[in-house]
């Protein structure tokens, strides 16, 4: 697979996209800043230099059972923790359905994936050892660590886990574990989905990636929405 890297881009995602037009192999983007990196719903991801892991890799022609669509994010997600704590042990980091890695109450990562009819896009963005935030993003997002990484290794792992995961997240082998990382299960949820707003106990995330959540005295189940609230029972 190519990779190709920058010193600053707008956003790696709109690389890969660009590159999804014109080409059918697989390559990966990787910027060491983003001056327009978005995440899910086109929120603004704050990705300052020198500080981060931000890239996204693009995949051609990519083809996947539709039942079996919503296991390819949090496989990604378990696989991109696996790496991380290795790296930065004894961190404790979590996994908040679906696409979002947290430490403690903030969020230090995300993973946005783009279906579109060329392919395949994953966009990846960590903050590693990014110490000064937006003022309006402080209350909200953290990073790893405080010491020094080495990026270059660390990139690597990481795009390498993607790819093991993209290959294997039908078997959905990986949910065991995401359902252990997880940082709401078992615990009060709001969840927001399009216009609708429901409140419930997040009680599984089944076989299929999808969040169960008991409200009003009955399990319902999710396959996309953002939760946005969570409270301990």
């Amino acid at each position: 697979m190519k990779i190709f890297t920058f010193d600053q881009v707008t956003s790696t995602q709109d690389l890969a996209r660009t590159y999804l037009n014109k080409h059918h192999t697989s390559a990966a983007f990787v910027a060491d800043s983003q001056t327009n990196s978005y995440g899910k719903l086109g929120r603004k991801f704050y990705a300052p230099p020198q500080t981060g892991v931000y890239f996204s890799i693009a995949f051609p022609n990519f083809k996947f059972k539709k039942e079996k669509a919503e296991l390819l994010t949090p496989a990604i997600a378990t696989a991109l923790v696996n790496v991380l704590q290795i790296f930065f042990s004894p961190t404790k980091l979590k996994l908040k359905w679906v696409n979002d890695i947290y430490l403690y109450d903030k969020k230090v990562g995300g993973i946005l994936t783009e279906v579109l009819s060329q392919g395949l896009i994953i966009g990846v963005g960590i903050n590693i050892s990014t110490q000064t935030f937006p003022q309006d993003l402080q209350s909200k997002v953290g990073s790893i660590t405080k010491r020094e990484f080495d990026h270059q290794k660390l990139i690597t792992a990481l795009l390498r886990a993607v790819i093991t995961a993209i290959e294997n997240y039908e078997s959905g082998s990986f949910l065991s574990q995401y359902r252990r990382l997880s940082c709401i299960l078992n615990k009060n949820v709001t969840l927001k989905l399009g216009k609708q707003t429901i409140h419930g106990l997040a009680v599984d995330i089944n076989d299929l990636g999808e969040l169960v959540v008991k409200s009003d005295g009955k399990l319902h189940t999710y396959s996309s929405g953002e939760v946005i609230k969570v409270e301990s029972k």
